[in-house]
């Protein structure tokens, strides 16, 4: 457990470094923006190789790819491993070779011959024709950061999103204030900076591979049983996957079709802002305990699979609860703080934080379903996954297109709070040790306790808000959240520390150590 600790905390330390700067590549890009049609269309171009990102490299094809990769690796058959490497990385290049050609080429036509009289659906088109390539390098690299991951190194995965970040951030600082950039040339050298990061974060894990594990990179388009089961568990998770993307494109599609200029960009700025936390340490958890899970199910050790699970559970939950509290209060003090800047004004701050404010409530949801999914793949359980995120669509489907009618977006800020909230409730039904019973009664869960240290947490800074004592300009908003956040973590921390939170009590223990042996 200590190396599971270590490496929550490689990850995590690397992931808010890469956080931090993504809140500044964001600060950055609606300071240059604003809400505009161009910074719509640059978010829409963008998702596009996003959703193919996530389904097929830090997807399910990496969640498939790595039990079957962790077991040669435990047999010690590493000349096996390499081969099973190999083969997955030649079928998906060629696939991806492929699709990104196709995509680039029709969505360039499309947008450069009038074909679209809308000139808002013409620029998104144009911009991924540009960017679309970026799936290829991202998915590529995916794979090499899982098998890196199934070694227990987790740097280069961590690291990955950095170098995207710093790219973004240097071609918005140089070519908008060195050479005064604007609108679609300013789009299209951020396109060009995706592009660029891309290459590099391919390159670093293929390196590292390379250097640390003596991988031998050849094509191989030959058949193995490890690569049937890869296939099989493929498929299956494959759907789930991307209807769970579909989900997140049809929101955006939906959001750039209304007539209110900016509401894709409203949405988006809310995602990012939960992505925060959620990336953080949520989708840290999860990446380490994911090979934790596969190897201690792989072995029949049903007994340390479920304390495993349940601690990762644990800790998703205590994370995530009390950061969407804090960032559903501060919302508007957040978003004026950090991103009330050049294009991006007092109103457009208003707007967005009573998104944000919506998009809260799901944050503790997708958390705890993203860790569940994670769970059921170390099973090799992929039709589950499936059918959550199926229904998860539906619901969101039909929420969207009624409550967008009357409410826009903020309509369907509440259709993804809903829907996540569905999806979280029928992963956990069908997780055969974990009910409503267990989670209330089992210790090792520890929901009593983060419940309450919640509520202390909420009541604490809701009270201070009523009250009042901090203006509205900007540097009152600064002193608000420089006092009120260091107050929420530590009336949270210590409400868990008195009512015996297990990670609390460990840090005790460790202080205690490290306090007997100074003396």
């Amino acid at each position: 457990m200590a190396g599971i600790s270590k490496n929550i905390s490689l990850v995590s330390g690397l992931t808010i470094l890469s956080r931090l700067l993504g809140l500044l590549r964001d600060v950055l890009f609606f300071t240059c923006f604003g809400v505009s049609l161009i910074g719509d269309a640059f978010i829409l171009a963008f998702t596009i190789p996003n959703l193919f990102r996530r389904m097929l490299g830090e997807g399910t094809l990496s969640s498939a790819f790595i039990p079957v990769y962790t077991e040669k690796i435990k047999d010690g058959l590493w000349e096996k491993a390499q081969q099973i490497l190999n083969q997955v990385l030649s079928r998906l290049m060629l696939f991806l070779l492929t699709l990104s050609i196709v995509v680039c080429f029709l969505s360039w036509i499309t947008s450069s011959y009038g074909w679209l009289e809308s000139l808002k659906w013409s620029n998104g088109l144009f911009l991924n024709s540009f960017i679309f390539p970026y799936v290829f390098l991202i998915c590529v690299s995916a794979i090499m950061v899982g098998a890196l991951n199934s070694h227990g190194k987790f740097f280069a995965g961590a690291f990955s999103p950095i170098i995207l970040n710093i790219s973004m951030i240097g071609s918005l600082a140089l070519f908008y204030f060195v050479f005064s950039q604007r609108e679609l040339d300013l789009a299209l050298a951020l396109c060009y900076a995706v592009i660029l990061g891309g290459v590099l974060q391919m390159a670093w894990p293929w390196v590292q591979l390379k250097m640390g594990f003596s991988w031998k990179w050849k094509i191989d388009f030959s058949s193995s049983p490890g690569l049937s089961r890869i296939k099989s568990l493929f498929v299956v998770g494959f759907f789930g996957a991307a209807v769970g993307q579909i989900n997140i494109m049809v929101s955006r599609f939906l959001a750039y079709s209304l007539e209110d200029e900016g509401s894709l960009s409203y949405l988006f700025l809310s995602a990012r802002l939960i992505e925060l936390p959620l990336g953080v340490f949520a989708i840290s958890i999860s990446t380490v305990f994911f090979p934790e899970l596969s190897r201690a199910f792989s072995s029949g050790k049903s007994l340390e699979y479920r304390n495993c699970f349940c601690r990762g559970f644990r800790l998703t939950l205590a994370i995530t609860l009390p950061a969407a509290i804090g960032l559903a209060l501060l919302a508007n003090s957040i978003l004026k703080v950090f991103f009330q800047w050049g294009e991006f004004g007092a109103n457009d701050v208003d707007v967005a934080s009573q998104v944000l404010f919506i998009s809260c409530f799901a944050l503790p949801f997708y958390a705890l379903a993203a860790y569940m999914v994670k769970a059921f793949h170390a099973q090799k359980e992929m039709k589950i996954p499936l059918h959550a995120a199926v229904i998860s669509f539906a619901v969101n489907l039909i929420l969207s297109l009624v409550l967008m009618k009357d409410f826009g977006m903020f309509g369907l800020a509440w259709a993804n709070v809903f829907s996540a909230f569905v999806q979280t409730i029928y992963l956990a039904v069908k997780l055969d040790f974990f009910d409503l019973k267990s989670l209330f009664l089992n210790s090792v869960f520890s929901f009593p306790c983060i419940m309450i240290s919640s509520l202390s947490m909420f009541f604490t800074l809701w009270f201070l808000k009523q009250e009042e004592f901090f203006g509205t300009a900007k540097f009152s908003g600064i002193a608000e959240l420089l006092f009120m956040i260091p107050l929420g973590v530590v009336v949270y921390g210590i409400t868990l520390s008195i009512l015996g939170f297990p990670e609390c009590d460990k840090i005790r223990e460790r202080i205690s150590a490290w306090t007997f042996k100074k003396k």
